[in-house]
């Protein structure tokens, strides 16, 4: 006789029940989670007008993102700023997924 004999008293078609039970327990909470989120999301693109960050930004004809500036700074100078930085990151030994989010005059 086992020791654990007495301990252990779960037959196979229990066991697989309850795994079967917590894999769509798990599924449901996951797809709960993911309801939750969309509605918030959509919610809060209504409370802010429908207005998405990519609508503010345009893109250049090299596929750049080009800031919206409101300091005067022209398009060009923006690329060419961008255009700098991406050449010096690109030189770099780690890959930098950089993006210039906004240029201000100082």
């Amino acid at each position: 006789m086992n020791l654990l004999d007495s301990f252990i008293k779960v037959d196979l078609g229990e066991g697989a029940f309850y795994a079967v039970f917590g894999f769509l327990f798990v599924f449901a909470g996951i797809a709960l989670l993911i309801g939750i989120f969309t509605l918030l999301g959509f919610i809060m693109k209504k409370l802010n007008g429908g207005k998405s960050r990519g609508a503010q930004e345009r893109t250049s004809a090299v596929g750049t993102v080009l800031p919206e500036t409101d300091e005067g700074i022209s398009p060009e100078t923006v690329a060419v700023i961008a255009a700098a930085l991406a050449a010096y990151y690109e030189a770099a030994p780690q890959k930098c997924d950089f993006v210039v989010r906004r240029i201000k005059r100082l």
